[in-house]
């Protein structure tokens, strides 16, 4: 199931037109392109939510603070894993991806959803 959200979150990567778009540099494959992607889309929305609370252009509320801490962790244990698991992809392609990792990137979307829903009031 976990390999599952992987595939849903590669699928823009595959969708994106009729002639798959080439990896980006340094990607090994599809999913190793889309786990790097996920895993910097996730650090940038942190960074991005940090400076427009700091610039006081929204106050975040205790269950934002809480969750975004959740990306920060979840962020802090994915990226060495994640880091790991290319070098190891560079050694041998066929090198599949640990379930903690695709668990964790499974849980960053699910914080990142949370975090959208409750700046927009709609959790």
């Amino acid at each position: 199931m976990k390999k599952l959200a992987v595939i849903i979150l590669a699928l823009p990567l595959f969708l994106a037109g009729c002639k798959p778009a080439p990896l980006p540099t340094g990607a090994i494959n599809g999913v190793d392109a889309a786990l790097n992607a996920n895993l910097q889309a996730a650090h940038a929305a942190v960074l991005q939510y940090e400076a427009d609370v700091k610039a006081g252009l929204h106050t975040p509320t205790v269950a934002e603070r809480t969750a975004v801490n959740n990306i920060i962790g979840s962020l802090n244990i994915a990226d060495p894993l994640y880091q790991a698991w290319h070098a190891q992809l560079q050694k041998d392609p066929t090198t599949p991806e640990s379930a903690q990792l695709i668990g964790l990137a499974a849980d960053i979307s699910s914080e990142l959803n949370a975090i959208e829903n409750l700046v927009k009031g709609t959790n």
